[in-house]
């Protein structure tokens, strides 16, 4: 191999951190130095490179072709070398940082978390909940759950598993509306309950739609929550009907803080996605996140069946009268 021919790594840290915020004060910030530091080690780099990195507009900057093409190579350089510099010290390397769909944080990976622990001891998660896309390049963001159609541009993304939507409510809610004299028995009874949305009440009316009920203008009615796992725990508080499915409802459901009202469900048109950088894949701390999740994940088929088993013992308990189709 010939001798490598290499501009300033302090130049090359200070684009590469500059491009990763788009902005020369948030690295300056980053590295501790001042922003004409920053600025000097930028023009010197793009000197020797005899071509321009950034476009300066005021006190913005937005990359270049060139500075496009340069910063994933910097960035995952630079991840290497703190990942080598850290095994060769011993270290870890800090934690995983895995941003994660909020409702999905808190009712299905929490509650998972102490077996991970226990198998990789010595790696720690740090969990950002958050809602919105992760930008792998300006956030320090090792890999990310979310909820969508997948397909998303830059990034490697892995299907967990599909969900479909069914009914849920507190028990004290089935015995509530029997005693009220407008018991729950096929869904056109939901008319007479408060309905609880997730933001949109669109999934309601494709339920309704495919369980067969007619005329649902009533199905708008109800408090909206930004966040499914806010809808489910208002359910489990008795305070109406929502729609959950099984990686959210699990829980609850086998705990018997809500039951499942009938057996129609229909299916999502999104999915819960590993999604994560080619950066990231060379890590082996994520990679063990990643293959433990993809089997925590795998798991579900069996709890679910392990749930209906249990639900199908305590229908045969119920007099029929009282009984839930």
């Amino acid at each position: 191999m010939g001798l490598r021919r290499l501009p300033s790594l302090n130049a090359l840290r200070a684009f590469e951190t500059a491009a990763r915020h788009g902005s020369f004060s948030r690295a300056a910030a980053e590295l501790n130095v001042t922003h004409a530091a920053i600025s000097h080690q930028v023009r010197a780099l793009e000197e020797e490179a005899g071509v321009a990195l950034f476009h300066r507009t005021g006190r913005n900057v937005v990359l270049t072709d060139a500075g496009r093409a340069l910063l994933p190579v910097l960035t995952l350089a630079f991840d290497q070398i703190a990942e080598g510099w850290a095994q060769a010290r011993g270290e870890v390397g800090g934690p995983v940082t895995i941003s994660v769909e909020p409702s999905f944080a808190a009712r299905w990976l929490v509650i998972r978390l102490g077996k991970f622990n226990r198998a990789h001891p010595d790696i720690d998660l740090r969990l950002m909940p958050s809602s919105t896309i992760t930008d792998f390049e300006r956030q320090d963001v090792d890999i990310a759950i979310r909820y969508g159609r997948g397909g998303w541009e830059g990034v490697t993304s892995e299907r967990l598993f599909e969900a479909t939507v069914y009914p849920v409510c507190a028990p004290s809610l089935v015995q509530a509306a029997e005693a009220a004299g407008k018991p729950i028995r096929v869904p056109d009874d939901l008319r007479f309950q408060t309905l609880l949305h997730e933001e949109t009440t669109a999934h309601w009316k494709a339920w309704l739609d495919a369980a067969g009920v007619k005329n649902t203008r009533w199905a708008s009615r109800g408090p909206l929550f930004v966040e499914p796992a806010l809808a489910l725990q208002a359910a489990a508080a008795g305070q109406g009907v929502a729609l959950g499915n099984d990686p959210l409802a699990m829980a609850d459901l086998s705990e018997g803080r809500l039951v499942r009202l009938f057996d129609i469900e229909t299916p999502d048109d999104e999915a819960y996605w590993l999604v994560y950088p080619e950066r990231s894949a060379r890590k082996a701390k994520v990679q063990a996140f990643r293959s433990w999740v993809r089997e925590e994940a795998g798991l579900m088929p069996a709890e679910i069946a392990g749930l209906k088993e249990r639900r199908a013992k305590a229908k045969k308990q119920v007099p029929a009268e009282n009984s839930n189709p």
